[in-house]
């Protein structure tokens, strides 16, 4: 098993987490306006399918157009819903080597990752075809009843946020290494095994799950209340639009704005928050197997990021940033002794990156 304790937060401090994450995010990477621009895209074509699916029911409604309806849901069902799979997974593989880049104190376009990830396209096809597979698996829950139905429905849904939680350090590996995914897996499994220490007990943070389905959950709820009770009042003065059940009549009209509108909003925040995860598992992963490539003003609020110590990235007290640095140039150098490199070897590729012999004096006699 790749993640071997994979354990879920309870959902306050999910919540929590998600809505810091989403706040930094784009702040602590702010430097390029591109790193936006694959989230955009997501969001786009999600408003797409919804407002096509909704129109469809729309003619339904009304009874008038409804050859137009129906050639719209079999667009939608059979083009571009399957469609998005690939289409988001290229978008976020797009974004991965944007924000790689940008933290590695490099500036490149949106076109230029594009153009990038276009020799992966094979494995990252590979990962939206699971993700299909997994969303229908998971549709499948609650079909068997009984003591097996609850088992199978807790296994998909554990296997669901595993697979979400893999995919997610599959796409920098994909992106940054370029190598097939046979090499791949055994990287990423072995990724918890070189964690610093400024970053143990993030390596399997599990900051979304059920986070969007419940905040919306209960928005829906109440919006639907609020739309049937304004939908009654429109029922009082006209008889259009109008739907009974039993004695209570009430217009649709209100109802279905209110559908409309929370399905758009959630599907804006689900694709925000689905770059929120790029974003974080990418820095995550370049701190672990490119530590030395990332930018040296960026490292100190990178960690903090990582580690979601503090809201504002605000620098602390103690210790002191030189302080922070030695200890994060430490961490690095641990890592790479770790993987068989000779302290001559560190000293002079770290000496050729820019670092001062006095700082990777300090750094070593930390190791000692």
């Amino acid at each position: 098993m790749v993640f071997e304790s994979f354990t879920k937060k309870p959902f306050k401090d999910r919540l929590k987490d998600t809505g810091f994450l989403i706040k930094n995010s784009f702040t602590i990477i702010g430097k390029d306006k591109d790193i936006k621009t694959p989230t955009i895209h997501m969001i786009v074509l999600s408003t797409i399918i919804t407002t096509f699916i909704y129109s469809a029911i729309l003619t339904f409604f009304l009874r008038q157009f409804v050859m137009i309806g129906v050639l719209l849901l079999l667009l939608t069902f059979f083009i571009l819903i399957p469609f998005r799979f690939f289409y988001n997974v290229r978008q976020k593989a797009d974004q991965s080597w944007i924000v790689y880049n940008t933290v590695c104190g490099k500036d490149i376009s949106y076109n230029d990752a594009h153009n990038h990830t276009k020799s992966e396209k094979g494995k990252l096809r590979i990962i939206a075809f699971v993700d299909i597979i997994m969303k229908y698996a998971n549709s499948q829950k609650g079909n068997k009843k009984g003591i097996m139905g609850v088992l199978i429905s807790l296994f998909l849904s554990f296997l669901n946020e595993v697979w979400d939680l893999l995919s997610h350090y599959m796409l920098p590996a994909i992106v940054i290494e370029q190598k097939p995914l046979k090499e791949i897996v055994p990287e990423i499994k072995s990724l918890k095994n070189n964690v610093p220490a400024t970053l143990v007990g993030v390596f399997g943070i599990d900051f979304v799950g059920s986070v969007i389905g419940s905040l919306f959950g209960g928005i829906f709820f109440v919006s639907l209340l609020i739309s049937v009770g304004i939908g009654y009042l429109i029922a009082m003065f006209t008889e259009v639009t109008v739907l009974t059940f039993g004695s209570f009549s009430f217009s649709w009209v209100p109802v279905f704005i209110m559908l409309f509108l929370v399905s758009i909003i959630g599907g804006v925040y689900k694709k925000i928050v689905e770059s929120t995860k790029v974003i974080y598992f990418t820095i995550f992963y370049t701190s672990i197997m490119r530590p030395m490539n990332i930018s040296q003003e960026l490292r100190g609020e990178l960690t903090n990021y990582l580690s979601m110590q503090k809201s504002d990235f605000t620098p602390q007290q103690q210790p002191t940033p030189n302080q922070q640095y030695i200890n994060q140039l430490s961490n690095y150098i641990k890592q790479y002794e770790t993987s068989g490199y000779s302290e001559q070897q560190i000293r002079q590729f770290l000496v050729s990156k820019g670092y001062s012999e006095r700082d990777i004096n300090s750094a070593i006699n930390n190791l000692k």
